[in-house]
């Protein structure tokens, strides 16, 4: 663009900006990587005329789809870790944007 091209301060602005978005994706995505990803889902098996119902967390892997059986006890921390990395997630796909977008201006 000719308006970086002929002032060096805008185009430092710009410069810091990108490198700040590109180290706040980078803290992003480690986040995600600790987070889980996939969903949850309710099943519910008869035995001896009774009706049990349980949580398992439904996501893929390597192409693989992998259901993974969730204790009682740890369905509310979980929903919290996925409702997490999908804000994350989301916030990660924003700064890509701004990432792209910057990079492309200062060509």
């Amino acid at each position: 663009m000719n308006v970086v091209e002929k002032d060096r301060l805008i185009e430092g602005m710009l410069k810091k900006e990108l490198e700040r978005n590109k180290s706040s994706l980078k803290s992003l995505l480690s986040i995600l990587e600790k987070l889980p990803k996939g969903s949850v889902h309710i099943r519910e098996k008869k035995y001896k005329k009774t009706v049990y119902s349980y949580c398992y967390l439904k996501y893929r892997d390597n192409g693989k789809n992998i259901n993974k059986h969730i204790p009682d006890n740890k369905v509310e921390e979980l929903l919290r870790d996925l409702e997490n990395y999908q804000r994350y997630a989301q916030e990660a796909r924003v700064y890509e944007k701004h990432i792209k977008y910057l990079e492309n201006i200062l060509k």
